[in-house]
């Protein structure tokens, strides 16, 4: 049981290495990511503004490699254009926007007081 529940982190560390390996909309998060860790450093932002921050981070990342994995089952489903296949992709990719979206928000709410 144990052994099982070892296995199934390295199945999940997998998983991140492969978005961070093989998709680009990844490595341009992480890259927004670091840039809002250096920002939050920098301006020396209260403990609250740092779990937010992160909380984001990790929801946009989830949100990124949730979109990765439908267009993937989607794609080994079929090849072929399929409108209803496309409407999952394209949802999928708009809950990635939603969040980021929102979390470009929530970076101006904090960083606006700090640089005015």
């Amino acid at each position: 049981m144990i052994r099982k529940h070892l296995a199934s982190y390295r199945y999940a560390m997998r998983g991140i290495s492969l978005a961070f390996r093989y998709e680009r909309n990844m490595v341009f998060h992480l890259v927004a990511a670091v840039a809002v860790l250096i920002v939050n450093c920098l301006l020396a932002v209260s403990r609250t503004e740092w779990l937010i921050t992160l909380m984001l981070i990790g929801i946009v990342w989830m949100a990124e490699i949730f979109n990765t994995a439908i267009e993937k089952l989607a794609d080994r489903v079929t090849e072929n254009p399929d409108p209803m296949i496309g409407q999952a992709k394209d949802l999928a990719a708009g809950a990635v926007l939603i969040i980021c979206i929102a979390a470009v928000v929530c970076a101006l709410i904090i960083y606006c007081p700090y640089l005015s």
